[in-house]
C-alpha cells in the first residue's frame, strides 16, 4: 500500500482566535445620543400635534346640527310639536350654549356702555311739558285764551283711585299653546335658514376666540 505524505502538517497545538470586535462608545458620547434621539422623538411629537392635528372647523357642523332640528321641528304635527321645540332648543343649548352664556351676561351692561358713550340721555321734563294740557280759558267776547305754563294744578281727589291689577299668568290653551309654538319656531328658521350669513356670524365668532390680537398694556395715570 502506497504511502503518501500529509499535506496538513500539525504545529503541535491550536492557536487562540480573538473574538469578534464590537463598535463601542464611551458612556458620556452614548448618554449624548440618548438624548439626542430622545429630544428628536419629543419634536417630532410636537410637531404633527402641532401641524398635523388640526381640528375640524366646527363652523358648518354646528349649522347643520341646528338647521335639522329646526327642520324636524317645522314639520312636526300638532302632536310632536312641543316635542320637536325641546329638541332644538336642547340642540341650540348643546351647539351654543356657553356662546349665549357669554352673551346674555354681557348685552345689558353692554347697552349701559354704549348710552354713556353715545352721550344723549331722554329728557322726560320735556316731554312732559309737551304732552301737557293747556289752559284754556273762554272770555265774554268769545276769545279764547290758551295757557301753556304750568299754572295751577287741578284740584285732587280726597282718595286717589286704587291701581289696576296686575296681570297673572295663567296656562295657555293647547290652540294657544300650538300657536304660540309655531310662531317662535317659524321666527328662529327665518333667521337661521339664512346659511350665508350665519356661517359668517359663527366663523367670525370662532376666530374671535380663538385668535384674538395681542393685549396692549396701558400705562397708569
Amino acid at each position: 500500500m502506497t504511502s503518501y505524505p500529509s499535506e496538513f502538517q500539525s504545529g503541535g497545538g491550536f492557536d487562540t482566535v480573538e473574538p469578534d470586535v464590537f463598535f463601542s462608545l464611551s458612556p458620556v458620547l452614548l448618554a449624548a445620543v440618548l438624548a439626542l434621539l430622545a429630544l428628536a422623538i419629543v419634536l417630532t411629537w410636537f410637531a404633527r400635534d402641532l401641524f398635523g392635528r388640526k381640528e375640524p372647523d366646527a363652523v358648518a357642523d354646528i349649522w347643520s346640527a341646528i338647521n335639522a332640528a329646526c327642520q324636524s321641528a317645522m314639520s312636526a304635527n300638532s302632536d310632536h310639536l312641543l316635542a320637536g321645540a325641546r329638541a332644538l332648543r336642547e340642540e341650540i343649548e348643546a351647539r351654543l350654549g356657553p356662546v349665549l352664556a357669554l352673551a346674555d351676561g354681557i348685552n345689558k351692561p353692554l347697552k349701559a356702555l354704549d348710552v354713556a358713550i353715545k352721550g344723549k340721555v331722554k329728557d322726560d321734563k320735556a316731554a312732559a311739558a309737551a304732552c301737557a294740557t293747556p289752559h284754556v280759558t273762554v272770555l265774554q267776547n268769545s276769545q279764547i285764551v290758551v295757557r301753556t305754563d304750568d299754572g295751577p294744578a287741578p284740584p285732587r281727589p280726597d282718595t286717589p283711585p286704587p291701581p289696576p291689577p296686575r296681570a297673572t299668568d295663567r296656562d295657555m290653551t293647547d290652540t294657544e299653546r300650538a300657536s304660540a309654538l309655531r310662531s317662535a319656531i317659524g321666527a328662529f328658521h327665518d333667521h337661521w335658514s339664512q346659511k350665508p350669513l350665519r356661517l359668517a356670524e359663527l366663523g367670525r365668532a370662532r376666530r374671535a376666540l380663538c385668535r384674538t390680537a395681542p393685549v396692549r398694556h396701558t400705562s397708569a395715570h
